[in-house]
């Protein structure tokens, strides 16, 4: 495999990485729309398991894609790093970041699991990451 075939192998991975982090975003819209309806005593978007059910993928979703943007991160370092490219260092800074995301995603995982079937989801829980 080329270092172009690699590459664009990680740029593929990427596209599907910030799908899945648009489709995160698009759910935490909508819990955030239907937390605002149910303190406005309006008809909401969800009843509340679904709206935890929805929380927990979505925050299991955001896990996911912080661990695939990590994994891509490392992998072009590494490409970097084997064929002395500039921005080998950069790349590595990139690296530490991704790993404090998905640190970040960790604990907001742990924040709705705990909160899980308890209806004690807030807002700034739905908008963990």
């Amino acid at each position: 495999m080329t270092i172009t075939d690699k590459k664009v192998k990680l740029v593929n991975l990427q596209l599907i990485a910030t799908i899945g982090f648009i489709i995160a975003l698009l759910i935490s819209f909508s819990l955030t729309y239907d937390k605002k309806q149910s303190l406005e005593n309006k008809k909401r978007l969800y009843k509340n398991e679904e709206a935890q059910n929805l929380a927990l993928f979505q925050i299991i979703l955001v896990f996911l894609v912080s661990i695939l943007f990590l994994y891509i991160t490392y992998k072009q370092y590494e490409i970097s790093k084997t064929y002395h490219e500039k921005d080998e260092s950069d790349l590595l800074l990139q690296t530490k970041t991704a790993t404090l995301s998905v640190i970040a995603a960790i604990i907001g995982l742990y924040i709705i699991t705990k909160n899980y079937k308890n209806n004690n989801l807030s807002i700034s829980q739905i908008e963990t990451i």
